[in-house]
């Protein structure tokens, strides 16, 4: 329609991204929506367009509003780092650190209240026409024990609008810490591999640190690592003058200067902690481009030829 610039996305349980390309291009011409449902309800050429519109915008008041623009910060914050965390390039230590980082972000948007966001709201309200009232009174059931009274608990909407902010906020900082409590307790296992702690780091520490890492992967690892991080120890500044260096550049300087035979389980560790898969995107991208690749023409493809075409739509990029 000439009201939107951009197209309204729909939403995925399948893809993250698209929870907040779908918030985010209702939020960004959400005046551009209202002035195309007013139009479609007025026209009756749009046939049973035109009961339908009529509906939708019955549902638009503050309350929706304010949940839009909640949505579109809290996504939009996630959104980010999400897109970060799939990068070819990115290491757990990386992906723990920007997981934290939007931890406190959140916790930031939590204590600062939701008072910008009732604002907002109510000013979006105002510029499309929209009532900026909300209701008097929503009950809230909760459970009953025994010996108390069953009847709900009266509160305002405001304070509704309120208490469903801090409870977002809070169910998401607790799914954060639970989903990705297992990456931060793999990034502390190999931290004292980095550049920086192989040089400021006791050596009877980065021993001890090296111990129990042969111990949690014995299959790979085994004691002797512990004299090669003493010996590596030392080593460290003369081939790596930058102490910001990464796991990858330490790992091509171990090659680059032949210390793949002296240090051979050092080595296995940063091969280990470098292969490990931060997120499941390639995953979800091997799905979708298998439905993309087998559709309803394509259905009586072999599933040699149809594996060998998901690789190679999948590693496009590889082939150029």
């Amino acid at each position: 329609m000439r009201c939107l610039k951009i197209t309204l996305k729909t939403n995925s349980d399948t893809r993250w991204a698209s929870k907040y390309n779908t918030v985010h291009s209702l939020y960004c011409q959400f005046g551009g929506v209202i002035k195309a449902l007013r139009d479609i309800s007025t026209n009756p050429i749009f046939g049973d367009g035109v009961a339908n519109a009529e509906s939708i915008l019955k549902q638009f008041d503050l309350e929706f509003v304010y949940f839009l623009v909640m949505w579109d910060k809290i996504l939009n914050q996630i959104y980010r780092v999400n897109k970060l965390l799939q990068s070819s390039n990115i290491s757990i230590d990386q992906a723990s650190k920007m997981i934290n980082c939007l931890n406190v972000s959140l916790q930031e948007m939590r204590d600062s209240g939701n008072e910008q966001i009732k604002t907002e709201a109510i000013s979006i309200c105002d510029k499309v026409g929209i009532k900026s009232e909300l209701k008097i009174k929503r009950t809230i059931k909760r459970k009953v024990m025994s010996g108390e009274n069953s009847s709900g608990e009266d509160i305002s909407a405001d304070q509704f609008l309120t208490l469903e902010y801090y409870k977002v906020l809070d169910n998401m900082m607790a799914q954060m810490k639970w989903r990705f409590e297992q990456l931060s307790n793999i990034a502390d296992d190999f931290q004292f591999l980095s550049a920086h702690s192989l040089s400021v780091t006791p050596v009877e520490k980065l021993k001890k640190y090296a111990a129990d890492l042969a111990i949690k992967y014995n299959e790979d690892i085994d004691q002797e690592i512990i004299n090669e991080i003493e010996f590596f120890k030392y080593q460290v500044k003369a081939i790596l003058p930058d102490l910001n260096a990464t796991a990858l550049n330490i790992l091509n300087a171990i090659k680059k200067y032949e210390l793949d035979s002296t240090c051979p389980n050092l080595m296995t560790a940063y091969r280990l902690f470098l292969t490990m898969p931060v997120t499941v995107a390639s995953g979800e991208l091997s799905f979708s481009k298998l439905k993309l690749t087998k559709t309803y023409l394509r259905s009586t493809m072999s599933q040699n030829r149809l594996t060998n075409s998901a690789i190679l739509s999948i590693e496009h990029l590889s082939m150029k």
